[in-house]
């Protein structure tokens, strides 16, 4: 079902074939801005989205497999504006 008041927009799909090492490179690079900044930029062509989850986020990975075919991924959710959700009492 989709919701047609609020439609999905995608901002970057990027597939590109690459070695092994070079994908672990670019992970590398997205944890570490995250570890280190809690954002990280992503720039495709003339367009750049600044990337900042929420210090809470939904951390999804998967496994799947057909006939010979693997595929593992890894999303990261949140919701702008979501908060700690940590206790406290002033």
């Amino acid at each position: 079902m989709t919701n047609k008041k609020n439609p999905k927009i995608v901002l970057v799909d990027y597939e590109e074939k690459m070695a092994l090492n070079q994908a672990a490179e670019f992970l590398e690079s997205i944890a570490k801005k995250l570890r280190e900044e809690g954002k990280f930029t992503i720039t495709q062509g003339e367009k750049t989205h600044e990337v900042i989850p929420s210090s809470t986020v939904e951390l999804e990975v998967k496994l799947e497999k057909q006939n010979d075919k693997n595929k593992f991924e890894v999303e990261l959710e949140w919701r702008d504006g979501d908060k700690d959700s940590n206790l406290s009492i002033g």
